[in-house]
């Protein structure tokens, strides 16, 4: 997750991570982690580590890494 969020210009959906995770250029280190369930669980360690932040928006979270704001 912090490696496609590291790549993009912006903050991503989570429909956009999971997305993201799919493609082949991330699918070598997103093969435990581009389900529902392992994302759910990444995103809310990352967002307590304070190395990624969430925001609620239309049509659901939008993330960043922290510090891109």
């Amino acid at each position: 997750m912090l490696r496609i969020l590291k790549d993009a210009s912006g903050d991503l959906t989570t429909a956009e991570i999971l997305e993201s995770a799919h493609r082949e250029e991330h699918s070598e280190i997103c093969q435990d982690c581009a389900g529902g369930d392992a994302f759910i669980v990444a995103a809310r360690q990352l967002v307590e580590r304070g190395l990624i932040t969430r925001k609620l928006a239309k049509g659901g979270y939008r993330w960043r890494i922290a510090g891109d704001e």
